[in-house]
């Protein structure tokens, strides 16, 4: 059964069902269907804008689907949604939902056997009574395209007389509909929020979607009225027994100017049945990949399956290339960050894609690179409409670490070759516009002048050391300064040059290479002896003016360690800072803030307490730079075990509160997936 007369586009990053990967002999010989809802994504959305229901995407696709309420009689045999992340949101609650009759009488699938799986790649429902079987499943074939197999079997020992038919409707009262060739055609299109179709959206304006479904089994298609659709697929067909009837349909999504021809020509050879084998295969490597690592933890059954956890998000947050952003890249979530990608986070990120996905962890590391200004500054955000880029800031450098992170587990030179002048150019930019009185030492600030967009550069957006903070001009109108040195930004800014430094000898550039070594010799020597306090054994911002320590000890302090840069003594204060209970060794450990300190905020925080995984990430790595590896595995399993949700079937969250372990702010969190794939993987 061929895929025909669908409509899309075919990004080139990882579609076309997707190349199969190598595979190896892995750890229990795990696979897919070893892995079944470690996420939970049951549930519908009752109106259009409903962002914080949970998801399935694959393949880079700008689009997700969930599964049905088992309580609820209403879509069961459906898959809920599309939901549409360029801000649009849920299309639909569902676009197919099937009526099954069997000699005459409905088949009731709410009260049948039933049971629903997300599984890595795949969505699965299976019902069943003493007559037949109802299996129906969802995979990605493209970035654009998801295809639906449903197969009725006959159980019983006599024919059965099966009706099928599908049903359907849109939120949208603008949305346009109509019906031919087998195929169901619906047009959204532009609008501005706060119009009346659309008022419970203000912020910005909507690009145009077309949905093509193609219903390449069925009878009859037709639409009912200007929202809703009508399939007859099968009328009184004879099923013999134990024989199988086999339905199929693709939802194909289109975006804002693609070329619908391109979709054609890429599913018109590729048969339904190969798009759930390519699946399988292309998910089989991506854990054989993750099973193959000699780390401890993933010889852990719940290990492992957190380390899957984090596979499966990553893959639901990544998007391929379409409007303004130019090659493949992943939101940090698509619960509250649709519609584009940040630079700290995507480097991140890249440093666990990586491990399962190469291809795509180029991608993400070059992503934001596309939009370097000519004086070398990356932006802080780019957007599907480049009009929305934010260039008031930029964030954190962690690009050439994340390169290298890539660099090393792909050996891929020429990936070298084209990001290294990007990464140094992006490197000299702190030195011109944040180093306020050029002493080799930077500081976070902004282009506009503004102290939120200075903080927001930190990516600790309103941490407690920024309380008292002052903005300072560096002579130019897009160059100003906080009036304070940073310890972490000037931490990454040693791996930084260390990093480079390595690049550079690798690709011949020796001169380049001698330079940042030096250089990095000078940020080490003045930050043990500016930036560590020895009374309370820590490390801290200092004010540019007083040369006074900003002494609010929070979790850029271990910094350093990550990067290599304290002294042994000064790593062993550290330590005993991390590991003390009353600091930072709380119920769920490593969190922003001391939870001693009097501004600690441990639930609505966001940098004023809660536990973020990636300075935890940074701080167990310090702790192992060290040779502390007891105390490394004790705060990673201390972590995993408290983290809510980790150990069941919640997602991962994009911050936790240090004294319950309660999940915070976003789930499905992009680089908190990354690295506890990282840290768990040993890689």
């Amino acid at each position: 059964m061929k895929i025909i007369n669908t409509i899309g586009i075919c990004s080139t990053a990882l579609i076309c069902s997707c190349n199969t990967p190598t595979t190896n002999t892995s750890f229990l010989n795990e696979q897919q269907k070893d892995f079944p809802n470690l996420i939970n994504i049951k549930n519908v959305p009752s109106e259009q804008h409903e962002y914080d229901l949970y998801l399935f995407s694959d393949l880079g696709a700008w689009s997700g689907y969930a599964l049905p309420e088992n309580e609820s009689s209403y879509n069961a045999g459906a898959f809920i949604g599309p939901m549409v992340m360029t801000g649009r949101g849920w299309l639909a609650q569902s676009l197919a939902e099937p009526e099954l009759s069997i000699n005459g009488k409905k088949f009731d699938f709410a009260r049948n056997i039933q049971t629903s799986e997300y599984l890595p790649g795949k969505l699965i429902q299976t019902y069943k009574n003493g007559d037949l079987k109802f299996v129906t499943e969802l995979c990605f074939a493209t970035s654009r395209s998801a295809v639906v197999r449903s197969t009725i079997t006959n159980l019983t020992k006599a024919p059965l007389n099966i009706s099928l038919k599908w049903k359907g409707g849109v939120f949208e009262k603008t949305a346009k509909l109509d019906a031919r060739d087998n195929q169901i055609n619906i047009y959204y299109p532009f609008y501005k929020y706060g119009t009346k179709e659309n008022d419970k959206q203000k912020t910005s304006p909507v690009d145009n979607v077309n949905i093509s479904i193609s219903f390449n089994t069925a009878e009859n298609v037709v639409t009912n009225g200007k929202d809703s659709l009508f399939v007859n697929e099968k009328n009184n067909y004879t099923l013999e027994p134990g024989k199988q009837y086999q339905s199929s349909h693709i939802e194909t999504l289109v975006l804002k100017d693609e070329d619908i021809n391109k979709e054609k020509d890429c599913l018109s050879n590729i048969s339904i049945d190969e798009c759930f084998i390519k699946n399988e295969t292309r998910w089989n490597g991506y854990i054989t990949k993750l099973m193959d690592s000699d780390s401890p933890y993933m010889k852990e059954n719940s290990y492992r399956n957190i380390a899957v956890k984090a596979m499966m998000t990553l893959n639901s947050n990544w998007r391929s290339s379409a409007g303004d952003i130019l090659r493949g890249c992943s939101f940090p979530s698509y619960v509250g960050f649709i519609g584009g990608c940040w630079s700290w986070d995507a480097w991140q990120i890249a440093s666990g894609n990586v491990l399962y996905n190469p291809e795509g962890a180029k991608s993400e590391m070059l992503a934001l690179f596309d939009y370097q200004a000519d004086n070398g500054m990356v932006p802080d955000f780019i957007n599907y409409n480049k009009k929305r880029n934010n260039w008031r800031d930029s964030k954190p450098p962690v690009a050439s670490w994340g390169a290298m992170n890539v660099y090393k587990a792909t050996g891929d030179k020429k990936f070298l070759e084209e990001i290294f002048d990007k990464l140094y150019k992006f490197h000299n930019w702190w030195y011109n516009d944040r180093d306020h009185n050029k002493n080799g030492i930077c500081e976070y600030g902004s282009t506009d002048g503004s102290l939120i967009a200075a903080a927001w550069e930190s990516g600790m957006d309103n941490g407690v050391r920024f309380d008292d903070t002052e903005i300072l001009n560096n002579g130019r109108d897009d160059a100003w300064s906080m009036n304070q040195e940073s310890i972490c930004l000037n931490s990454f800014l040693y791996i930084d040059k260390k990093v480079l430094a390595e690049m550079a000898s690798i690709l011949g550039k020796n001169d380049i290479a001698e330079k940042l070594n030096k250089d990095a010799e000078f940020i080490k020597e003045y930050v043990q002896k500016n930036m560590y306090d020895e009374e309370t054994g820590f490390f801290y911002d200092v004010k540019i003016d007083s040369e006074e320590k900003v002494k609010v000890m929070g979790a850029e302090g271990w910094l350093p360690l990550w990067a290599g840069i304290a002294t042994k003594e000064q790593a062993e204060s550290v330590k005993q800072n991390m590991m003390n209970e009353n600091h930072f060794n709380s119920h769920l450990p490593l969190g922003t803030l001391d939870i001693s300190h009097p501004a600690l905020r441990p639930t609505r925080g966001y940098w004023r307490g809660p536990v973020w995984f990636n300075q935890v990430y940074f701080g167990i790595i310090g702790l192992k730079n060290y040779g502390y590896e007891k105390e490394a595995d004790y705060l990673t399993r201390k972590f995993m075990n408290n983290a809510q949700g980790l150990m069941t079937d919640g997602p991962i969250h994009e911050n936790y509160n240090p004294l319950t372990g309660e999940a915070l702010n976003a789930p499905n969190f992009g680089w908190s997936s990354a690295l506890i794939l990282k840290l768990l993987v040993n890689k």
